[in-house]
């Protein structure tokens, strides 16, 4: 399986955009697949220099409501005319960050709500015999402090977000199996766990971001928190590839613990596993 990461916050060379946000090209055996769009329309860019051509992808996902990882459905929409777009059906409901300078939307472009192309999901969904989503997660260990900045609206009112519209993507191609976890609010000990439940053994290779940095505070969590996370992520028999909200500190942290067994992701970055 090839992975490229088509957007990330930093660039693995100089020739690469860079945002806030996040995107992964797969290619599988005989399946092209995108798993977020980032903030804007920069990944088709970086698709370009790495010669992906994304009018060739089948199947696009888009891991929550989130602008950093799907304000560039539009631009995919653009260039693909084909592939369904697989979204939670709750994603395109609103969502706020607590910024700094107040409450701020980061949701979705309710523009492309009712677009032809979505294909609305929840709970678990087999795409076919290699490709799973799921949203329904109910574990509840280390979930990131920084969630606490980010609110969904019920009545009027801004309260928690509960991350009902995340989901995560488990690819098999012969006998290993890839799980794309996005930001992984719901945490990404409970998502690997419910991975586990579903495959009936650990992912192989674990790649996204962790959520372990908050864009809007400027903080990474607690060293004791980020810790903890490894310990539990190193009872497991997968290997990680992060990037994204993880953070460079949070990464540092938990490589202390891993080691080789986690690598960080830019853009431009092109693995196979």
């Amino acid at each position: 399986m090839k992975i490229v990461t088509l957007m990330e916050d930093t660039a693995c060379a100089p020739g690469f955009a860079c945002e806030h946000g996040l995107s992964f090209y797969l290619e599988t055996d005989g399946r092209k697949l995108l798993f977020d769009m980032g903030q804007t329309d920069l990944f088709l860019q970086n698709a370009a220099a790495c010669g992906v051509d994304l009018s060739e992808v089948d199947t696009a996902f888009v891991s929550h409501g989130h602008y950093d990882h799907g304000g560039g459905l539009a631009a995919f929409l653009a260039v693909n005319g084909h592939a369904p777009v697989y979204v939670h059906a709750q994603a395109f409901e609103p969502h706020f960050s607590h910024k700094p300078d107040g409450i701020k939307d980061i949701g979705l472009d309710a523009a492309l709500a009712e677009s032809p192309r979505l294909r609305r999901v929840s709970g678990v969904t087999n795409i076919d015999e290699k490709l799973t989503l799921f949203s329904d997660i109910t574990g509840t260990d280390c979930v990131p402090q920084g969630n606490r900045t980010l609110y969904e609206r019920e009545n009027g009112e801004y309260v928690p977000d509960r991350f009902v519209h995340e989901q995560s993507l488990l690819v098999r191609e012969g006998d290993k199996a890839v799980l794309f976890t996005g930001c992984a609010h719901r945490g990404v000990v409970n998502i690997c766990a419910r991975a586990r439940a579903l495959l009936g053994r650990d992912p192989d290779v674990v790649v996204g971001g962790m959520h372990l940095f908050s864009p809007s505070s400027g903080k990474s969590e607690p060293d004791e928190n980020i810790r903890a996370v490894a310990a539990r992520l190193a009872d497991t028999k997968s290997r990680y590839y992060t990037c994204h909200c993880t953070g460079q500190h949070a990464f540092d942290v938990l490589y202390e613990t891993l080691g080789e067994r986690i690598a960080f992701l830019a853009a431009g970055s092109i693995i196979k596993v």
